[in-house]
């Protein structure tokens, strides 16, 4: 299956990032360009990106071989509404939102059947970006996404060809493809992602205009900005955290089941233990910020590919669940026994 023409929903570095990519081939597809904000899609197809635009949602994916949606959470279930009359069929639908199991939900709900539809995250490679948070379109590149690891979530019923397929297109930008269920990805998420958003909100909420703020705030230099700037343009991830509450709400129990022992060792003036606890934290931060600077597995500038299971067994892993690696294991330990 070849992708002829793109469709691209959401004008923004990442998007903009395949579209370069993607221009740079011997034969490019033909790219049609959207953004709600019209002059980002200007800019980007004055940056080569994209070859037209449209002005409307739904005009944007007409006989589209390939739909990218890189828009926010909030509006994806909206703009999947708007473009399901106007897919063809045995066009390709993705997406680059955070969470994938609302997505997923609504894929299935609002997308005609004769399409097809994969959930998408993609993690840039942070030797090549840093901790840079605001990624802007000026920060697109065609090699933005090499060595990125790019999740994917797929239902049950996704062709293994096609599977394949995009896959390779995955492979095509140099990043690597990781094939992950939905609810697991979610999971996993909600601590790096909404669980900071919370815990800053916690800290403004017991600080700032509480008894002695008037005081304090004299004294907040840039750890306490450090510390709030999880907090900054939080309203805009709301969506997000509900939609991912569940998940949220076992990370938060943790969280605090940890304040309430740190409480109760200063509580208790148990100087030794609360060392053991601060040395402990400092040791895990180094190595994640040592083992983050080597790229998104191991190796210096390099992701171990070695490191990410085989393509086939992703798959096996999302379909089959833990029902095949404990077959797997019941069927060693009886050849094991028959061994000996």
């Amino acid at each position: 299956m070849g992708f002829e023409k793109f469709a691209i929903i959401g004008a923004d570095c990442i998007s903009t990032s395949i579209a370069l990519n993607l221009k740079e081939r011997k034969d490019p597809p033909h790219i049609v360009g959207y953004d709600k904000e019209a002059l980002a899609a200007d800019l980007v197809r004055s940056m080569g990106a994209f070859d037209d635009i449209e002005l409307k949602v739904d005009r944007t994916c007409r006989d589209a071989d390939f739909v990218l949606v890189a828009a926010p959470l909030s509006s994806i279930r909206d703009i999947f509404s708007a473009i399901a009359p106007a897919l063809k069929p045995g066009c390709f639908v993705t997406d680059t939102a955070r969470l994938k199991r609302p997505v997923m939900r609504w894929a299935q709900e609002l997308l005609p059947d004769n399409v097809y539809f994969a959930g998408g995250h993609i993690v840039l490679n942070p030797v090549l970006v840093g901790l840079n948070a605001e990624m802007g379109l000026d920060l697109a590149s065609a090699d933005l996404l090499t060595e990125a690891l790019y999740c994917v979530t797929v239902p049950y019923e996704t062709p293994r060809g096609l599977i394949d397929v995009f896959a390779d297109l995955i492979k095509s930008f140099d990043a690597q493809p990781f094939f992950i269920d939905a609810a697991e990805h979610d999971g996993l998420q909600s601590g790096i992602d909404g669980l900071p958003d919370l815990l800053a909100i916690a800290l403004l909420r017991s600080t700032i205009d509480a008894p002695g703020w008037e005081e304090m705030r004299k004294f907040a230099d840039h750890r306490f900005a450090s510390a709030t700037e999880a907090a900054v343009d939080v309203d805009q991830r709301q969506t997000d955290m509900l939609l991912n509450r569940e998940n949220i709400v076992q990370r938060l129990n943790a969280l605090i089941s940890e304040l309430l022992e740190l409480r109760d060792l200063l509580d208790r003036n148990d100087d030794e233990a609360l060392e053991q606890c601060l040395a402990q934290s400092m040791r895990g931060r180094s190595r994640w910020l040592r083992e983050r600077a080597q790229g998104m597995w191991v190796g210096e500038h390099s992701a171990d590919v070695e490191s990410v299971p085989p393509l086939g067994q992703q798959i096996k892993q999302i379909f089959f669940g833990d029902r095949t690696s404990r077959a797997e294991k019941r069927a060693e330990q009886r050849a094991e026994k028959k061994d000996r």
